[in-house]
């Protein structure tokens, strides 16, 4: 891995930390934005998924697990991000990212979401799977296309 690629994911990873110890403002829609709820003493599970697209590095997928918040209360829950790589950003593409987490077993993620219009960042909601096996789930739309979807490694 060279050190640029190190440094990518390392701002990528602190970045990921930073919001979601923030605690972005709830989703007003779930099924539309992809703001990450308020979570606590999170931590990435599995290994994170590199996703290519027009022969670049265009999105990294990690998957968590922290302390959250929903309508039942706080509980351990399992959520997404997916960040967008500067080198497809910058290429000016009106893309779109899709985020959830997938369970074994079941044709639909959960906490599925869709981020704003190049949005860079964006998370799944957090999801109460920590009991069941799961992957962190991404990919990117754009311009009527899709790129090859984003699965991290199964956590059981």
């Amino acid at each position: 891995m060279s050190p640029l690629h190190r440094l990518v994911t390392t701002l990528a990873a602190l970045l990921v930390a930073a919001a979601v110890a923030v605690g972005l403002a709830p989703a007003a829609s779930a099924a539309s934005t992809s703001a990450s709820q308020p979570c606590s003493s999170v931590r990435q599970i599995g290994d994170r998924k590199v996703v290519s697209d027009l022969g670049m590095s265009a999105f990294t997928v990690r998957q968590y697990v922290g302390w959250c918040r929903d309508a039942r209360g706080s509980a351990w829950m399992n959520f997404t991000s997916v960040y967008v790589w500067d080198q497809y950003h910058v290429r000016g593409f009106a893309y779109r990212s899709l985020a959830g987490v997938a369970v074994r077993g079941e044709p639909e993620t959960r906490g599925f979401t869709t981020g704003a219009t190049r949005q860079q960042l964006s998370y799944s909601t957090p999801v109460r799977t920590t009991s069941l096996c799961t992957q962190g789930w991404g990919k990117l739309s754009r311009a009527g296309a899709e790129t090859a979807p984003g699965l991290t490694t199964l956590v059981c």
